[in-house]
């Protein structure tokens, strides 16, 4: 019994085996199985996932083997991955290996695509070799490995004869400008692109910098070139000045070829070259010392620097005035004390040197020198920097606005109010200089009115203010008006021993108390009515040079020179109507001459249109035309203004037209039938 029962289970076991059950079928691999069934037998199917690597060139198509690889060009790694049953798996990580000393990958990993293709860019290097690309996957959590693609890199070969590009450097790689200069202590570069023949890139190739003449460090002495043939390397000067030069050399199929030699110098950065005068954007110039307003004081700097322009410090230079600068008065300013004496400084870490510049008592140019300790011969004297007088006066300055004849009355007394107009005053010195900027200058008008002062500014290099008059209250009865800007000056004299200020004897041109006119067509000074101001030296004399100083009280000067007056300037104005009275001055066949004028009889406003027509009756048959008009606009001008028309022919029993047009657009017409 026990017997059969050891059969028995001996044949239930080795039926199991038959219908595949117990621990693993007969069709399982590394990659994984599966089974299936049918009827009472059984059939194991064995699915293996694969990976296949080729390479492409750039546009995709297969190499052919063997496998050839060109420098210069770039191609395909690609590994193609199927499941068992042959389909694509897509979205797969592959990962690629190779010889990086042969070729460089631009990934290392790449996902298969819908066709399960996964691949990365190769480009091949410069050296010569054989190697393979590998792939591998992981799948189902088990690595699949594919076979290794196997090439050979051929490096291009330079076509022709290479050139051999050398340039100079900074630092930072940019081109130095001939002539080609390195200082002690800075650091430069040397830069030599290598192309063949066709200007194709020769990368990869050994180069050798040296250097000749005086000494200079390159650091590495040769370099490896790129992918677009460039290789660089560190120069570093030494400390000897002089010149030298650096050349590059390469063998290229067999053959060496050499750059030119590319010359430099090398400079000390201790070494001074050069002195500059620091000189202000705009011109200095002081007032003397006993102006009572101005700038009277100046700074003077001065840059010592090497042959590249910069900076040498620690450098003693001396300052010196010239004689006529010291005989007007000017000094140093040196820790608060006035001196004449030649000054020595210290240039500071930048290689500048300045000193403050006093004005004296006279105009004058003024020359600052500064020389080097170690070498006279490095100096540089000032520009620009002058002593002006400071003080305005009479016969130098001015005043003038913008519209004399404003369009301010409809006519009558009526006005226009807040038409505006701007007066602009310029100032100079006796000598014809600006005076100081922020002056003040003082306004005052006898109708309308107007910005009580205005500060000077330097403007376009001249010494100048501007105020705006404005229409307000009542018309002048005759239509002008006076506007008076007023501030200190001195008398005008004639110089006649050159020495910049008045000594007694010299001729000067008494200035007596100003004033403002109420009546602008007066000719003299009416003390009911005019307004007088005070200020400024005066007396009870007869002033003889009325005629040359206006705005003055006949009996006001003091004969004696001052230079404390009140310096007036007055512009006449003209409150003009905006409708105009025409009149015939005169006509003939061939021409009208007419007079225009506001309804006071002055001009009409400034810059108003003139217009002439002519109508014919039409039983001419060759009518005129108006041939000439001696004027198409009135001028800036405060007067009447005349005007002639002339005809081509004659222009019997015709009739013109005179239109005036007001800047305001106000339009009178008047006819004049040709005689």
């Amino acid at each position: 019994m026990n017997y059969l029962k050891y059969v028995f289970v001996l044949l239930m076991a080795a039926l199991l085996t038959a219908c595949g059950g117990g621990g693993g079928s007969a069709g399982t691999t590394s990659g994984g199985s599966s089974s299936s069934s049918s009827g009472s037998g059984s059939t194991t199917v064995v699915s293996t996932p694969t990976l296949v690597v080729s390479l492409a060139d750039s546009s995709g198509v297969a190499l052919s083997t063997p496998r050839t690889l060109k420098s210069g060009l770039f191609y395909l790694a690609q590994a193609k991955a199927l499941d068992g049953s042959a389909n694509p798996i897509a979205n797969q990580v592959v990962t690629f290996s190779t010889d990086s000393t042969l070729v460089t990958l631009a990934a290392p990993t790449a996902l298969t695509d819908a066709n399960g293709v996964a691949s990365v860019k190769m480009t091949p290097l410069s050296a010569a070799g054989a190697g393979s690309v590998a792939a591998v996957m992981t799948y189902n959590t088990t690595t699949i490995t594919g076979t290794a693609a196997s090439y050979q890199v051929t490096p291009a070969a330079a076509t022709g004869t290479p050139t051999l590009a050398l340039a100079l450097t900074d630092s930072s790689g940019v081109a130095l400008s001939t002539p080609r200069t390195f200082l002690t202590g800075s650091i430069y570069k040397a830069r030599v692109t290598v192309l063949d023949a066709t200007s194709a890139p020769v990368s990869n190739l050994v180069v050798q910098f040296s250097s000749e003449g005086v000494a200079a460090t390159i650091s590495p002495s040769s370099a490896l070139t790129d992918a677009n043939g460039v290789a660089t390397v560190q120069i570093v000067p030494g400390t000897t000045t002089g010149a030298g030069s650096v050349k590059v050399s390469g063998v290229v199929n067999g053959t060496t070829y050499s750059s030119a030699g590319v010359s430099y110098q090398i400079a000390s950065t201790s070494v001074a070259a050069t002195m500059n005068y620091v000189q202000p954007s705009t011109p200095v110039s002081l007032v003397v010392s006993n102006a009572s307003s101005g700038n009277k004081l100046a700074t003077a700097s001065f840059k010592l620097a090497n042959s590249q322009g910069v900076g040498v410090s620690g450098q003693p230079v001396s300052l010196s005035l010239n004689a006529q600068s010291i005989s007007a008065g000017v000094t140093f300013l040196v820790n608060g004390v006035n001196t004449s004496a030649t000054q020595t400084f210290t240039t500071d870490q930048d290689g500048l040197v300045s000193i403050s510049v006093a004005s004296g008592t006279l105009p004058t140019p003024v020359l600052v020198t500064a020389t080097a300790v170690s070498n006279s011969s490095i100096s540089a004297t000032s520009v620009g920097l002058a002593v002006t007088n400071g003080r305005p006066t009479q016969l130098r300055s001015s005043i003038a606005a913008s519209i004399l004849s404003v369009e301010a009355s409809p006519g009558g007394t009526s006005i226009i109010q807040g038409v505006q107009s701007t007066l602009t005053v310029l100032l100079s010195d006796r000598l014809g200089n600006p005076i100081p900027a922020g002056t003040v200058v003082n306004l005052i008008t006898s109708h309308g009115q107007i910005a009580g002062s205005c500060v000077v500014a330097i403007v376009s290099s001249a010494s100048q203010c501007s105020a705006v008059w404005t229409s307000v209250s009542a018309r002048p009865t005759n239509g002008w008006f006076t506007v008076l800007a007023y501030l200190d000056g001195e008398e005008d004299f004639v110089d006649a021993n050159g020495n910049n200020q008045y000594d007694g004897g010299e001729t000067f041109y008494d200035v007596g108390q100003a004033f403002l006119p109420k009546d602008a067509k007066a000719s003299a000074f009416n003390s009911v009515t005019d307004q007088p101001i005070a200020g400024g030296m005066t007396g009870a004399l007869s002033c003889n040079s009325f005629a040359s100083i206006p705005y003055q009280m006949p009996t006001s000067c003091d004969g004696v020179w001052s230079s404390t007056i009140r310096v007036r300037l007055g512009v006449t104005m003209n409150w003009a109507s905006s409708f105009a009275t025409i009149t015939s001055l005169g006509a003939s066949s061939k021409a009208i001459s007419m007079r225009i004028t506001d309804d006071l009889g002055n001009a009409m406003p400034s810059n108003s249109d003139l217009l002439a027509t002519l109508v014919c009756p039409a039983t001419m048959s060759s009518p005129p035309t108006i041939s000439g008009q001696s004027r198409t606009k009135t001028p800036n001008a405060i007067t009447p203004v005349d005007v002639t028309v002339t005809f081509s022919d004659t222009a019997t029993g015709c009739t013109m037209t005179m239109s005036v047009t007001t800047p305001a657009g106000s339009v009178t017409r008047q006819s004049f039938l040709v005689p």
